[in-house]
C-alpha cells in the first residue's frame, strides 16, 4: 500500500514538471505587434494588445505609451469619445509625462470633430477650447502647441458665431433687448473676430427699433468708419440714398402733404367679377353657393360693396399699393447687396427681410426696380420661402411681385393668405390695389378655396 502511495506522488509531480508555467509575451513584443496591427488598420486586434500590455506590464515603461497607443487606434476607428476618455485618463494619470503635448492636441482634435453646428449645444467646442488653451500656456514652443493654433482659432470663431447667430435670431423675433445684450457681449469677449460688421448692423437697428437714436447712430458711424468696404455698411449707404422717399415741396403744393402718415387698418372688400374656369373671385363675407344655385340676395351684396368700394376709392387711389406705403423708408437686411445704379437696380440675397413700419417681407431673394425720377420703389420681387405680415395680414408662397406702377401684388406658387381666422388659398392671387379686387386662379388639379369664420 506504501509503495502504491509513493508510485502515484511521483507520477504526480512528473506531470506537473512536464506541463510548465503558461509563456506570457514580453512588453516589447506586444507594444511592436500592437503597432503593426494599427498601421495595418487591424484596429480590433491592435486594441486587443495594447490593452493585454497595460493589463499584465502595469509598471513596465511601454505601458504608459500604450495608453497613448490605445487612444490612437479609437481615434483612427474615429471613436472620438472613445479616445478623448482614454487621452483624458493619460492626462490626469501623468500630468508631466512628455508626451502630454500631444495627447492635449489630440484633445482639442477629437472635441472638434464632435462639436456640433452653432445652433445647437457647444459644449464640446469649449472643451477643445479649454485643452488647446493649456496646451498654449504650459507649452508655449511646442510643436504641437503651433500646429494646433488654427484649431484654437477656430473654435473661438465658433463660439464668436453662435453668440452673434443667438443675437441675430433675437432680432428677427423682434426681441430687440436681448438682441443688444448677446451683440454687445459678442463685441466685448471676441474684438478680433469675424462678424463684427454684422453684428454692428444689427445693434444700429435694434437700438433704432427701441427708439434710442443716439446709440443707433453710433453704431452706424462705427460701421461706417471701420468697415467702410463691408457690405452690411454699404447696405445701409444704400438704403439711405436710394430707398428714402421723394421728398415733397411743401411750400409749392396746394395744401400741406404729410411726409409721415399713420395708416389705419384697412379692411379689403373683394368685388366679384365674372370668373374665368381657373379662376375664382371672392366676397369678403360671401359664402359659396350650392350648385346650380345662385343666391338672390348675391346682386344687393354685391351693389352694397361696389358703393363702398367707389366711396373708399379717392381715399385710397393715393396710398399706393396695399402694402409698401410711398411715403416711408423701407429697410432691407440681407447676408449679401448688389447695386446697379445705371440699371437702378437692387439685389438682395441671404435671409433678406425687408421692414416698412409694420409691414415685414421674408425671402430668399428681394429684386427691387427704382424710378430713374424719384428714387422709390416702381417693382419689387421676392423669391423663395417668401412670407408677408402686417398686423393679422398673412401671406406665404414662392414668389411676390408688387407692382407700383399698375397697382398690382401677384402672388404666386402654394399662396395662402390668413386675416384673423379666414383663410384663402390658390395657386396665383393677385390682388388689384385701386378697385380692391382679389382674383384667385388655382392648378388644373386643385381648386382655390376660402374659409371665412363667421363673427
Amino acid at each position: 500500500m506504501r509503495k502504491l502511495i509513493i508510485i502515484m506522488t511521483v507520477c504526480m509531480l512528473f506531470f506537473a514538471c512536464a506541463s510548465g508555467p503558461k509563456r506570457i509575451d514580453s512588453a516589447g513584443d506586444l507594444y511592436v505587434d500592437g503597432v503593426n496591427l494599427l498601421q495595418a488598420k487591424k484596429y480590433n486586434q491592435a486594441i486587443e494588445k495594447f490593452s493585454i500590455l497595460r493589463e499584465n506590464h502595469p509598471f513596465d515603461p511601454l505601458a504608459i505609451v500604450a495608453s497613448v497607443k490605445l487612444g490612437d487606434v479609437y481615434f483612427a476607428k474615429k471613436e472620438y469619445i472613445l479616445a478623448a476618455g482614454v487621452y483624458e485618463d493619460f492626462f490626469k494619470s501623468h500630468p508631466d509625462d512628455e508626451n502630454v503635448p500631444y495627447v492635449l492636441s489630440r484633445l482639442g482634435e477629437c472635441y472638434e470633430n464632435e462639436s456640433l453646428s452653432i445652433d445647437r449645444d457647444q459644449d464640446f467646442t469649449l472643451k477643445s477650447i479649454e485643452r488647446l488653451t493649456y496646451l498654449r500656456n504650459r507649452y508655449p514652443t511646442n510643436a504641437y502647441t503651433k500646429e494646433s493654433e488654427a484649431r484654437l482659432a477656430r473654435m473661438i470663431q465658433k463660439l464668436a458665431d453662435r453668440e452673434l447667430y443667438v443675437g441675430e435670431f433675437y432680432f428677427r423675433s423682434a426681441q430687440y433687448n436681448a438682441s443688444i445684450v448677446r451683440l454687445e457681449y459678442f463685441l466685448t469677449k471676441y474684438p478680433n473676430a469675424k462678424g463684427i460688421d454684422k453684428a454692428l448692423l444689427y445693434l444700429a437697428m435694434s437700438y433704432r427699433e427701441l427708439g434710442n437714436q443716439e446709440k443707433s447712430d453710433f453704431y452706424s458711424n462705427r460701421l461706417q468708419t471701420e468697415f467702410s468696404k463691408s457690405l452690411y455698411a454699404r447696405a445701409t449707404i444704400r438704403e439711405r440714398k436710394t430707398l428714402q422717399p421723394a421728398r415733397v415741396d411743401v411750400a409749392k403744393a396746394a395744401t400741406p402733404v404729410p411726409l409721415y402718415e399713420e395708416k389705419k387698418p384697412r379692411n379689403i372688400e373683394l368685388v366679384a367679377q365674372a370668373a374665368k374656369p381657373d379662376q375664382v373671385v371672392v366676397t369678403e363675407g360671401a359664402k359659396e353657393p350650392a350648385p346650380g344655385k345662385a343666391p338672390a340676395k348675391d346682386t344687393a351684396k354685391n351693389t352694397e360693396n361696389g358703393q363702398k368700394a367707389a366711396q373708399n376709392k379717392e381715399t385710397d387711389k393715393n396710398k399706393g399699393l396695399g402694402f409698401f406705403d410711398k411715403k416711408k423708408p423701407v429697410d432691407i437686411v440681407s447676408d449679401t447687396m448688389e447695386g446697379f445704379d445705371k440699371e437702378k437696380y437692387v439685389l438682395f440675397k441671404g435671409s433678406v427681410i425687408a421692414k416698412q413700419e409694420d409691414l415685414y417681407i421674408f425671402a430668399d431673394a428681394i429684386e427691387a426696380y427704382m424710378s430713374e425720377d424719384t428714387n422709390e420703389i416702381e417693382k419689387a420681387v421676392a423669391r423663395g420661402n417668401v412670407k408677408i405680415v402686417k398686423q393679422d395680414r398673412t401671406a406665404t408662397c414662392l414668389e411676390a411681385i408688387f407692382e407700383n406702377a399698375k397697382g398690382e401684388i401677384t402672388l404666386r406658387g402654394n399662396v395662402v393668405v390668413y386675416q384673423g381666422k379666414d383663410k384663402l388659398s390658390g395657386d396665383v392671387i393677385i390682388y388689384y390695389v385701386n378697385t380692391d379686387r382679389v382674383v384667385v386662379q388655382a392648378d388644373k388639379d386643385k381648386r382655390a378655396r376660402i374659409t371665412v369664420q363667421p363673427k
